[in-house]
């Protein structure tokens, strides 16, 4: 066992049985406010203080409940209009049909590419349109998907602006599928540049008609000032020639509201879509037979090939007439050379070509209702009623006709220079005896020398010439009936002096003379019906969309002469096309039924004469006038009066 060593004893120590405590500090207060903290101001204001927090916290809560229940809908839409952009484009036009209801022209779908001038470049000081640098950039991007050059989307862009400074501009007319998707897919990369589908004109019947329906384009400034256009907004497509141009109101179906989506700096993210789609509700019809325009059309063709045949190279061109006798509704107006509306409809570029007249391609120019011309021996039955309304002759005067005729030293030569007859007005019309109407020309002079009267003009005018004719469609030309007084006011010194034989040259439908196609086929419906000088017109009536009629549209003749001894007009143009001496028996002989029809031949130097022939058929019981002109086609029977033959063989089913 072990036992510890002693340890030095330490010394003990006293603890204090408790340890002091901590003395209390007294909390300062002051004096002036002993007893508040308690009392009832204090608890005043910590109320006041809860009441204005609790109504500033309701006013906000007010303010989230309007914002988000009352107004949301107007807030949604204003975000709405920041999130999308609004594009007004073409609506579609309504249809034109022809008298059966066959479709002229319709409406069908085109992709496009459409860009916003605006965010692609700039106006300069100078008034052109020219890109940004980012403009380009995507412009040549384009280019090169599009497979074409920058210069092009430039100039399309430029030309747009100038129609239109706010419509978008069609810098690719035919979008491929492919890329149009493409550019839809990838619309946030090409900001400005839209796929768009815009309403186009479709042509059934191909190039058929293009004389009388007429273009379309966009609206340009000057023509936003005119009274016709009033309201129409910029961006609009407006006819620019024809039925398009004349009846414009009833077939423009405005513009059409497209949105596309965009970003918050206004970048495109997406295709541009339609808010709705509008149908057109009625379209228009016209007296045109759709059959007989294209056989009028091909008859022209056919009359200036005979031309070149009969040795008249000149020969290019032509126009032909189709007219009801009694209404004046056009069954048929055909010019030759035209314009391929079909073409214009899908290329701006060619558009604008026939638009400007240049470029090689036929304008707007219509010759049958703007082509003038000496009308030749198909003025003399014109003569004859006024001769005949003025009792200067009657059906049985006789006349000589001769080989020549001298007037103050000039000698006017007869087509047949070895003829020696006294012939009646029926037998002078019968044969077209120039010398016979030179003296009935003389007969007008003297009395004109004698009382001022001017009979001749005077009952040319009346049946239709030398002015325009009321026609339902734009640009008609007025042509001209000399008179002494108009000879005064147009000319000076010896060539403004009226002399016999400016009467004696207009006896025969030459001189100063100058008439359209369809003047001559209102004149020769006066003749044919009666008196009744018609107002020629296209227009036939408002029809819905399965084509009933809505209600027609009416053209009241111009006026009712009241002819004389007509029966002897009748009998001499009947002679004419079926008598073996007659000038257009060659052609019309044995043709049933029986027309009623004169031949021309119009001097027109330094060319070859112009072949004309004005007819109507049935003789006795009319139902359609005709009236042909093949310029520097050579005699009247040569050119103009075949082809002719071929338009009444069409409408009456002639064959053989």
């Amino acid at each position: 066992m072990i036992t510890p060593s002693s340890p030095q004893r330490r010394r003990a120590r006293r603890l204090p049985r408790s340890l002091p405590r901590r003395r209390a500090i007294p909390e300062p207060i002051s004096s002036a406010y002993a007893g508040f903290f308690g009392g009832a101001g204090f608890y005043v204001r910590v109320g006041m203080l809860a009441a204005v927090a609790l109504s500033a916290f309701g006013i906000l809560a007010l303010r989230l409940w309007s914002l988000q229940v009352l107004q949301g809908p107007r807030y949604t839409h204003l975000a709405q209009g920041q999130t999308f952009r609004y594009v007004d484009l073409p609506a579609p036009r309504a249809p034109i049909v022809d008298a059966r209801g066959v479709m002229l022209a319709g409406t069908s779908g085109r992709l496009v590419l459409a860009a916003d001038a605006e965010s692609l470049g700039r106006t300069a000081a100078h008034g052109r349109w020219v890109p940004t640098r980012h403009g380009r950039r995507l412009l040549v991007r384009i280019a090169r998907l599009a497979h074409t050059d920058l210069a092009t989307l430039v100039r399309r862009i430029r030309r747009s602006r100038v129609r239109s400074q706010y419509a978008p501009a069609v810098v690719l007319p035919h979008l491929k599928r492919g890329l149009a998707d493409f550019l839809d897919e990838r619309a946030v990369t090409f900001p400005g540049l839209h796929v768009a589908a815009l309403p186009v004109r479709s042509y059934p019947q191909g190039r058929l008609g293009a004389e009388f329906l007429g273009l379309l384009g966009e609206i340009g400034p000057d023509q936003l000032k005119q009274p016709k256009f009033r309201g129409a907004r910029p961006g609009e497509v407006i006819g620019q020639s024809g039925v398009e141009w004349q009846y414009d109101r009833l077939l423009n179906g405005g513009l059409e509201r497209d949105r596309v989506a965009v970003d918050s700096l206004g970048r495109a993210v997406g295709p541009l879509r339609p808010l709705r789609r509008s149908v057109p509700r009625r379209g228009l019809a016209l007296t045109i037979d759709t059959n007989l325009q294209r056989t009028a059309e091909r008859a022209i063709r056919d009359g200036i090939a005979a031309a070149h045949e009969h040795g008249h190279p000149g020969a290019k061109d032509g126009a032909a007439v189709v007219m009801d006798a009694h209404t004046g509704g056009l069954l048929a107006l055909a010019s030759w050379p035209t314009f391929n509306q079909v073409a214009a409809a899908d290329d701006p570029d060619y558009l604008q070509r026939v638009l400007n007249g240049q470029g090689g391609v036929p304008g707007v120019f219509n010759l049958a209702t703007q082509g003038l011309y000496p009308t030749g021996s198909t003025f003399k039955p014109i003569v004859a009623e006024a001769a005949l309304a003025t009792g200067l002759i009657s059906p049985y005067t006789g006349i000589g006709c001769i080989g020549s005729y001298t007037v103050g030293g000039h000698v006017f030569h007869n087509v047949e220079s070895n003829v020696n007859a006294v012939m009646s007005l029926p037998e002078a019309l019968t044969v077209s005896c120039d010398t016979w109407f030179y003296q009935l020309g003389s007969m007008f002079y003297r009395r004109q020398v004698a009382t001022g009267s001017i009979d001749m003009q005077r009952w040319a005018k009346a049946l239709g010439l030398g002015h325009t004719t009321g026609l339902d469609l734009p640009s008609e030309a007025g042509g001209v009936v000399p008179t002494p007084a108009w000879l005064k006011a147009s000319f000076s010194g010896w060539d403004a002096t009226w002399y016999e034989g400016d009467s004696v040259n207009l006896a025969v439908g030459q001189g100063r003379l100058q008439v359209t196609p369809l003047q001559l086929a209102v004149a020769y419906a006066a003749l044919a019906n009666g008196g009744t000088v018609v107002r020629p017109h296209v227009a036939r009536a408002l029809v819905n969309s399965s084509g009933s009629v809505l209600g027609p549209i009416r053209f009241k003749p111009r006026t009712h002469l009241k002819l004389t001894d007509l029966w002897a007009i009748h009998d001499g143009l009947y002679s004419a096309a079926h008598a073996p001496n007659g000038t257009s028996s060659s052609v019309f002989a044995s043709f049933k039924p029986d027309v009623c029809g004169k031949t021309g031949t119009a001097e027109a130097p330094p060319g070859d004469d112009h072949s004309w022939y004005a007819s109507w058929a049935p003789c006795g019981d009319p139902k359609i006038v005709v009236v042909v002109v093949i310029p520097h086609g050579g005699f009247g029977a040569e050119a103009a009066a075949p082809a002719a033959k071929e338009i009444y063989a069409k409408y009456f089913g002639v064959t053989g």
